[in-house]
């Protein structure tokens, strides 16, 4: 089930360290300008990897990108980065390095925004994207469902020993179906 209960109005988000963003709301073709602009930098960056590897040319300036932790660390930041320069139309708290006058709200001040304050891009992108995630959540839910815990033995092992002791639920016998589940005592049912 599916709840259509989405911002369609710029609203405020409070990053921390005094920092707000006024955002568009998160729609799809937002977020697909992000990941565009992800993939489209993540190619530049394996082509002048690749490129240079090939020529013989030093990389050490350059992000391993054969490395899969380092190509999903980048992903998350240029994805970030995307959203953001799809997103932010405005904010406070954003000083030029040299004065007190506000930033301008321009891709290249984003990307340093993003890139020079991991905990500022951080809470942006769960900010931002938490609705959708929520939304995500949602489509996922179609009725609650039991826990099974398998291995309780192994798991008992690795446990202190004064929470081994605990007691453990027993399964319940099976209740009887029928009407006797709603109130009704079954010799009131007529039985034609």
């Amino acid at each position: 089930m599916l709840k259509l209960d989405i911002k369609t109005e710029p609203y405020w988000l409070e990053l921390g360290l005094g920092v707000k963003v006024k955002v568009r709301p998160c729609t799809s073709p937002i977020f697909y300008a992000a990941r565009a602009f992800m993939n489209k930098r993540l190619t530049e960056l394996g082509a002048e990897y690749r490129k240079r590897k090939e020529i013989g040319a030093s990389v050490e300036d350059l992000p391993d990108v054969e490395n899969p932790e380092i190509r999903e660390a980048l992903a998350e930041e240029y994805l970030a980065r995307g959203l953001a320069r799809a997103a932010i139309i405005d904010w406070d708290g954003i000083l030029e390095s040299t004065g007190d006058d506000n930033a301008p709200v321009t891709p290249e001040k984003i990307d340093e925004l993003m890139t020079g304050f991991w905990s500022i891009a951080a809470s942006f992108s769960q900010q931002y994207t938490g609705v959708r995630e929520l939304i995500e959540a949602e489509k996922k839910i179609t009725a609650p469902r039991r826990m099974a815990l398998r291995g309780r033995r192994r798991i008992l092992r690795k446990l202190p020993p004064n929470v081994r002791r605990l007691p453990v639920r027993r399964k319940q016998p099976a209740k009887p179906r029928g009407f006797s589940g709603m109130g009704y005592c079954r010799s009131h049912i007529p039985t034609n």
